[in-house]
């Protein structure tokens, strides 16, 4: 999608597109708009021609110098409630309806939406990149996508180019994000992966990286790492970007761990026809790593970032790891393994133990990680847990009321530090018949944390979509990428 930009409205064919809140009143141009519908706009509101319902789009035409334009306005409802959230969402589905009606020319007149102009620039940058996503599939007759074939002109009092442009990396980040997660698992295998990794950072400014291969990996002592790829032809990665920002010199880093199984099958603890399908999809707490850091990366944003994301496929073979074997990890702890499907936190085990090598002030990992976090929390809400008290995630989520993806605390306590200690052979076990296996799978993962504080994001209900929304279609969702890079751009992350 293009973007022309303009300070004031010129008469083109061009459909106009209006915010329209309960309040036209108080838009910035509203003498202008209502002069472009006749001096009509309160009457064509009352008759509901136009509506300002919330995220309702509606249509009507006008006569401008005896030509005839379409009017397109989505409704903003109360402006006393349009926050960033709301905002966003109608954004969204003002761009969505332009994609469905094939709409691909069209002159927004940002005047017309009655909020800071920063706020509303952000949005427009991030949401006409992801709400109207598309994943360019292997279909022969694919058809031309809306993004590449649209372009509008946006009308401005104040300058808004650089602001909207910078956060169209944001968004372009995202759509990163659910490209790998999208892409069929026998060509986004760990090993694929890796290389389109390699290949997106090699030319950035202030990154570094670097690619274990499994040989690597075995000699090195990620044995969990291993354990779970070892039964795939498609042998595992460990992946690790660093960018460190001149102005943050002298910072310790905050580390970013994704867990990215490229695909599961459960092991020989194998999953059932119906859970399979869509484990593509297991790597996207990797995939959306490395959105933040590309995002943090293009932005420039002056801070110190090491992004690791493990990489294997969950496969069967004669190699494969089995209940009841054990492995000693990259930390020297030994691993009972009772359930080969309890893989992710194996991976994260390895990689969060590896990202604490860099001495780093703060680990987050990312993990589409137990089906336990959607039957407590749902698909709305992305489980969260911590090795600190609960005022930690305080400034976390302070920027969720700012972008819409809500997180919700789950405990660890000594409940799970004893369940995690069960096994009879080994120091740690990867799963137990319990209750609570949220909360069980991320104290597996904190045995790794090495002191270093940490969150971890459970995004098993999050990571992905069962429907069309206004942040985008069924499927990947990019989620927390927006949250984490706005803590990185406006908090003071290395304090």
């Amino acid at each position: 999608m293009e973007f022309q930009y303009r300070d004031k409205y010129v008469a083109t064919e061009e459909p106009i597109i209006i915010g329209l809140p309960h309040e036209p009143a108080r838009m910035e141009n509203y003498e202008e708009v209502d002069t472009l519908l006749g001096g009509q706009m309160d009457a064509i509101i009352k008759e509901d021609v136009l509506s300002t319902e919330f995220s309702a789009v509606t249509t009507t035409g006008v006569t401008i110098q005896r030509d005839y334009r379409k009017v397109i306005a989505i409704g903003l409802g109360a402006i006393d409630k349009l926050d960033s959230v709301r905002l966003s969402e109608a954004l969204g589905r003002m761009f969505q309806f332009m994609k469905d009606t094939d709409t691909v020319r069209g002159q927004i007149l940002l005047d017309t939406f009655p909020v800071d102009m920063d706020m509303l620039a952000e949005a427009v940058g991030i949401m006409a990149e992801i709400s109207v996503y598309e994943f360019n599939t292997y279909k022969t007759d694919q058809a031309p996508l809306f993004s590449e074939e649209a372009m509008f002109s946006i009308t401005s009092s104040e300058a808004v180019e650089e602001r909207i442009s910078r956060y169209r990396k944001v968004g372009a980040a995202i759509a990163m994000a659910r490209n790998f997660s999208e892409t069929p698992p026998n060509i986004m295998t760990s090993e694929h992966m890796a290389d389109k990794i390699a290949a997106i950072f090699r030319s950035h400014p202030y990154v570094t990286g670097e690619v274990k291969s499994a040989e690597a990996l075995e000699e090195e002592g990620y044995g969990l790492i291993n354990a779970v790829g070892k039964g795939s032809q498609a042998k595992p990665r460990l992946v690790t970007i660093e960018y460190r920002h001149p102005e943050a010199e002298g910072h310790r880093p905050i580390a970013l761990v994704g867990k990215g199984i490229t695909f599961d099958t459960g092991g020989y603890s194998i999953k059932t026809k119906t859970g399979m399908p869509e484990m593509k999809y297991d790597m996207s707490g990797a995939a959306n790593v490395i959105g933040m850091i590309h995002a943090i990366s293009e932005m420039s944003l002056p801070v110190h970032v090491i992004a690791v994301v493990a990489l294997a496929e969950n496969m069967v073979d004669g190699n494969a790891m089995r209940p009841d074997d054990v492995y000693v990890s990259y930390s020297g702890q030994s691993v009972e393994i009772k359930n080969t499907d309890a893989e992710g936190r194996l991976v994260l085990g390895d990689a969060v133990f590896h990202a604490s090598q860099y001495s780093p002030s703060l680990i987050m990992d990312f993990a589409t990680l137990t089906g336990a976090v959607v039957a407590a929390l749902g698909t709305e809400r992305t489980g969260v847990f911590t090795n600190k008290d609960a005022s930690f995630l305080a400034p976390l989520v302070e920027m969720t009321k700012h972008t819409g993806e809500e997180i919700w605390q789950l405990p660890i306590s000594e409940i799970e530090e004893q369940n995690v200690r069960q096994s009879q052979v080994a120091d740690l076990t990867n799963h137990v018949e319990k209750p609570g296996r949220a909360s069980f799978a991320a104290c597996f993962i904190k045995q790794f944390a090495n002191g270093t504080p940490w969150i971890h994001f459970d995004i098993a209900g999050t990571g992905t979509s069962d429907k069309e929304t206004p942040y985008g279609p069924k499927g990947a969702t990019g989620v927390m990428i927006r949250t984490i890079v706005k803590l990185f751009e406006t908090g003071d992350v290395h304090e």
